[in-house]
């Protein structure tokens, strides 16, 4: 297996990745509609990721296979700029075999080294896989987004469905920081 930060050329097989992750699960904000729709259209995405300054998206290869993602985007506003927000997807495939945490780790070096101090995602209030995963590695729980996501019908429920947002962060920043809520 290989990590490396994803580059132009890795279009297709991203774009195939994508497709496959949010198709996979629920446990995502995205439907796959919603992503890249042609390798030229991941090939632009990846380009924009190469091209802002603290943007990362990193993979996980196995052969010529992309078999996971993770994404690093910093804060756009100077006040919020030392925050970075997180996402990773690993194939369903590939459960249970510690990419997550390597990709989490690769991800808060990143972030480390352009100086970010604190990260930040939301999780799927069902997924508690995940959100035991994240507290494995150190994340909190800050708060909830109730009923932030809606599950269109599905054939065997009429009904439509929604789901919270658990929102998590970890302080990575300096531990002798001035708190103003203190």
């Amino acid at each position: 297996m290989q990590l490396r930060s994803a580059v132009v050329s890795d279009g297709s097989e991203l774009l195939k990745l994508g497709r496959t992750l949010l198709s996979e699960t629920d446990y995502y904000l995205r439907v796959a509609e919603e992503r890249a729709q042609t390798a030229l259209g991941m090939s632009e995405i990846i380009d924009g990721y190469i091209q802002r300054p603290g943007w990362h998206m990193i993979n996980i290869w196995e052969g010529p296979h992309a078999i996971a993602e993770g994404v690093l985007i910093p804060g756009s506003l100077r006040r919020t700029a030392h925050t970075g927000i997180l996402g990773i997807g690993v194939l369903r495939s590939h459960w249970g075999r510690g990419l997550g945490r390597i990709l989490m780790a690769a991800l808060e070096a990143r972030a480390q080294k352009d100086a970010l101090e604190r990260l930040e995602f939301t999780v799927i209030s069902h997924n508690r896989r995940a959100r035991d995963f994240y507290k494995r590695l150190g994340y909190t729980e800050e708060g909830r987004r109730r009923r932030s996501v809606r599950y269109e019908p599905e054939s065997s429920s009429p009904s439509i469905r929604y789901g919270d947002e658990i929102q998590m962060a970890k302080w990575i920043g300096p531990k002798d920081c001035i708190d103003l809520d203190c």
